[in-house]
Order: C-alpha cells, then structure tokens, then sequence
C-alpha cells in the first residue's frame, strides 16, 4: 500500500459556499454565513412533502378512490328523462280518405317520458362484486402511497449519508494533503542538507501529487452528493451547508420488527382480494340479468289513445321486470372469469415472493449493521491509539529523539484511521435505513 490506500475506502466531502456582502457596494465584508446542518430528518421531512413520486402516488390513490365511488354507485338506481317534438309534413287528402271519410292531419307530435331502472341481480351480485374490486383497488393504491413515502425516505436518508461520509472524505483527504506536504517539505530539507539522496524524495512527491489529485475527486463526489441532496431538499440549494455529526448517526438500538404486514406485501394483498372480486363479477355477469322498471310517458298524439280531432296530452305508464341474457355473456364472461382466476393465482405467488424478499432484505440489513456496529469498536480503539502514537512522535521530536518524518507518518495513520472509522459509521447508519425501509417505515426512526 501505502498512506493513500485508505483514501480507496473514504466517502464523501463537504463544501461551504461563501457569504454574500450585506450591503452591496458598501465595501463591507460579507457577513458570515450560518451554515446549515444537512442531517436526515431535515432532508427526509422536505422529502415527503414536495418530492413528485409521492405527489404521484397520492393523486394515483386519489383516482383510485374516485373510481372506487363509480363502481359502488353504478348500483344506484338508472333514471333516464327523454322529451321529443316532430313536425309532420302535409300529406295530402287522397291519402287519407277512405270511402266517405276523410281522417283528420295532426301536424305537431310531443312527448315526454321517464324511465327508472333498478338492476336488480346486478345491484347485489356483479356490480357488487365490481364494486368491492374497485375498493380493493383503491386500498393497494392508498398502501403504495404508503410504500413509496417509504421508498423516498430511504433514498433521501441515502443521498444525506453519502453526502456527510464524502464531507468527511474531503476534510480528511485535504487533512492527508497537508501532511503529504510536510513529508515532501521534510525529504527536500534533508536533501538540501545532504542526508538523503534524491531518489528517496520521489516516492513523498508522487504522494503529495496523488494527495492533490484525490482532493479534487472528493470536491467532485461532493458536488455529486450536494445534488443527489437538492433533488429532496430544493431549499437548501445555494445555502452553505455542513455534515451531521458522526456521533449522531450512531444508531442505539435495533428497531423492533413491525407487527403487521409492511405496504409493500400490503398492497399486493390488496391487489390479489381485487383480482378475487374481479373474478366473481365475471362470474356472475354469465347468468340472466334480470331488472325491474317503470316508465311514465305524456304524449300527443298518444300511441295508446288516438283522438282524431285535436292535439291532446294524454299521461300514460307501465311498470315491469325485464330478463335479459345473451350468449356472449356466457362465452366472454367465462375468458374474464378465467383471465381474473390466473391473475389472482399470480398476485398471490407475487404476495409470497414480497414476503420472502422483505425477510431477506431485513436480516441481511441486521447481519449488516450488527457487522458495522463491531466496525464501529474496532474503529474508535484503532483512532484513539493512533492519537495516542501521534501524539507520543510529537513529544519524540520535540524532545530531539525522533525526526520530524516519524511525527508526520504518525498523523497520516490517524487520518487513515479516522477514515475507517467515519466508513463504519455510515455504514451502520445506511443498514439502519435499509432496516426501517424493509420494515415499511415512513420518515426516520431516530435513536
């Protein structure tokens, strides 16, 4: 290796913008900027609120709902109002004189009519079973809303975790830059004084070029983090901001499993009641439909009552039970039934394959942050006896009994060490995201 080996394994940086003045053209110095801390609460809270997969979804469960309130009215009774005027041409007399008589002409035709239809095998059976479908329907898309306000929790604790473990990475790599610098300082002295050849202030140039080189890739992961962050949190675009403390993304206790299904298994349970609604519906709509209705009509001339001698409104009505039924309801029924039994069968194994995944995410996520947790020991021990060594090279030189070369290499392992440790902190603080994600946590469950 080498001191710039543990550069590999560090994460990510942290930038600070500079102020503006607070009175332009005044001359004063720019007043100082407040910086503001990017942690995972702020992020996530901005996140469920304006981020447009959850706007998304909502408006998704929202025409679910409405659609839901379709089905379930489609059972109301049907009542159709219908009112007509015609106006008959002049037929002439030989057409209408039989014998000695001669009919009347009634020019001007009106009528008015009003149908209530209550389907009635429909009302309780196929619609019903339609409507509960269409419930079940908008019950997934109220859990996916659930779902996806998770999904976007993750991600935004995500982007705020590889936005503070890249702040880290840079503090630290400018941290190795300067003591590159001391150590390339150091050889060139004692190759000016004779005590070193050349060749042997190489290998510290080529560090102090790598260190150089390495601090520019971490202001640019920076750069990267800081928008993975604005796309959840838009307000803290152009302010200055900083990383949370490690020691507050150091989680305290494993969260307790969920008692109930998460949205993700949820939601295709909802999906699966909907395809077994579905199905019956097509069933039923195989038998005879069969409806009862009453009509009123008013018209003149009427149909029913003919008067020969003047225009005149005549009120009638009829009441009855109509029986309908059609070979295709049969044969197209009987594909939908089968085509709902299938997608049943397949949202089911779908229920069981999301139960498996969710198991398996969560205990890799435990066996992850148990791990990191072990990480995060060995990785406090490891910085506090590299403090302890550096701090021993310091008292070394200034007592004259070690080079200045000893002190330098001393506070590059603290740096490498800190690495370690900010990489095992972030990792259990990522295992503990993908814990509550797979528990269908919404929000941030803080320690």
């Amino acid at each position: 290796g080498g001191p710039m080996k543990a550069l590999s394994h560090a994460i990510f940086p942290m930038v600070l913008f500079a102020g503006r003045a607070a009175l332009a053209g005044t001359g004063a110095p720019p007043p100082a900027v407040a910086p503001v801390t990017v942690d995972e609460a702020t992020v996530v809270s901005a996140a469920l609120t304006s981020h447009p997969a959850v706007i998304a979804a909502r408006e998704e469960a929202a025409a679910a709902d409405s659609s839901a309130t379709a089905a379930d009215r489609a059972r109301l009774p049907d009542v159709t109002a219908t009112a007509r005027y015609a106006r008959l041409s002049s037929i002439p007399a030989r057409y209408r004189t039989f014998g000695d008589a001669v009919f009347p002409q009634l020019l001007d035709n009106l009528g008015a009519r009003v149908e209530l239809s209550l389907p009635l095998t429909d009302a309780f059976l196929g619609l019903a079973a339609a409507a509960r479908a269409a419930g079940h329907k908008a019950e997934a898309a109220q859990l996916d809303v659930d779902n996806v306000r998770a999904r976007v929790t993750y991600d935004a604790r995500c982007a705020v975790l590889t936005y503070v473990s890249r702040a880290y990475a840079l503090k630290n790599a400018e941290e190795f830059l300067r003591v590159a610098e001391k150590q390339a300082q150091d050889l060139r002295a004692r190759v000016a004084a004779g005590t070193a050849a050349r060749n042997d202030a190489l290998p510290y140039e080529t560090a102090l070029d790598a260190a150089r080189s390495t601090v520019e890739a971490a202001k640019a992961d920076l750069a990267t983090a800081e928008q993975a962050v604005f796309t959840f949190a838009p307000d803290l675009r152009g302010k200055a901001l900083e990383p949370l403390a490690l020691a507050a993304l150091a989680p305290s206790a494993l969260p307790s499993a969920p008692g109930k299904e998460t949205p993700r298994v949820a939601s295709i349970e909802a999906e699966h009641r909907a395809a077994d609604a579905t199905e019956a519906a097509a069933k039923w709509s195989q038998l005879p439909r069969i409806s009862a209705y009453a009509v009123g009509d008013v018209s003149a001339p009427s149909p029913r009552v003919f008067i020969l001698s003047k225009l005149e409104a005549i009120p009638t009505w009829e009441a009855g039970v109509r029986l309908e039924w059609s070979l295709s309801q049969a044969t197209v029924g009987a594909a939908r039934s089968s085509e709902a039994r299938h997608r049943a069968e397949a949202l089911a194994a779908q229920v069981a394959n999301a139960r498996r995944a969710v198991d398996a995410e969560r205990a890799s996520a435990v066996a992850e942050l148990q791990a990191a947790e072990r990480r995060i020991r060995l990785a406090d021990a490891r910085v506090a006896r590299a403090r302890e060594l550096a701090k021993a090279r310091q008292g070394e030189r200034d007592a004259g009994t070690a080079l200045p070369l000893n002190v330098v290499v001393a506070q590059a392992d603290v740096l490498r060490a800190e690495n370690e440790q900010v990489d095992a902190v972030v990792e259990a603080a990522l295992a503990l995201a993908k814990i509550d994600f797979a528990d269908g946590r919404i929000g941030k469950a803080l320690p």
